[in-house]
């Protein structure tokens, strides 16, 4: 299959041996469910774009008064996918640039892509959808939250209370042809608004003077020219006065062809 040829012969390489036994179990699980996906939807032999949810919500949560509930959709695909989040069907504007991923992929990229939707407000019964995008395919996950007892936060008080970090959109990896300009995200909720920071494959804080790498005020981080030399784990850290949270993408440059 795609990923497991794609990676298995480099990986075995590489010294940080912790680092690639890891990525290769999360490579192995993807392959089983890209296969999986692969026999329902009857793709030609030898595909190589494709999109599979490796992790949906639950089918129904009850939602507290005074809490907040965290729904998360993780999704694979070629080229890296994009996840949008939908309440009773319209886009949730509300957190569209923290939650929702609006990145444009390269058509040569890979990626898994994880996306948390905080809610805070619920009346009645709510319908939440995960849409996930990835090229011209599609796919979606659907949840049903309920109220539990009486009205939840008003979602304009629920913006003014403190709340630490979380990061709500991210990859867990990302592979792309070297000599790529690439961008990971880093999208994050908090406040008061958490500052975000990059360190690079080495542990090393990527600076603003940084000849190649640069971190947007957005959050995401932007590497021009992806090089050999990139591979391993970056790690984004998000930061207020209420606490922190990290957030790591195993980043793998794959030689053209």
């Amino acid at each position: 299959m795609y990923l497991v040829l794609l990676f298995t012969a480099s990986l075995l390489g590489v010294s940080r041996s912790a680092n690639v036994n890891k990525h290769m179990r999360l490579l192995s699980d993807l392959d089983n469910n890209i296969e999986h996906n692969v026999a329902q939807n009857s793709l030609q032999s030898g595909a190589r774009r494709f999109l599979t949810i490796t992790q949906r919500p639950e089918a129904t949560y009850t939602h507290s008064h005074g809490e907040m509930l965290e729904l998360t959709c993780d999704a694979v695909g070629v080229p890296a996918p994009s996840i949008h989040w939908f309440k009773n069907d319209a886009p949730v504007y509300e957190y569209d640039v923290e939650s929702n991923e609006l990145i444009d992929s390269n058509p040569s990229s890979l990626a898994r892509v994880i996306s948390t939707l905080l809610v805070t407000r619920t009346t009645g019964h709510d319908v939440y959808t995960c849409l996930v995008s990835s090229g011209a395919k599609t796919a979606r996950a659907t949840t049903v939250v309920y109220e539990k007892d009486g009205s939840s936060i008003p979602s304009e008080r629920a913006k003014l209370l403190p709340l630490e970090p979380r990061i709500v959109v991210t990859y867990e990896m990302y592979v792309d042809t070297i000599g790529n300009n690439i961008v990971l995200p880093c999208r994050v909720k908090g406040h008061p608004k958490p500052h975000v920071t990059w360190r690079d494959n080495k542990g090393i804080p990527i600076r603003k003077d940084s000849s190649r790498m640069r971190v947007l005020r957005s959050g995401e981080l932007v590497i021009s020219s992806l090089r050999w030399s990139d591979m391993g784990e970056f790690t984004c850290q998000a930061t207020n006065v209420f606490g922190s949270q990290l957030a790591k993408t195993f980043v793998y440059p794959a030689k053209a062809g």
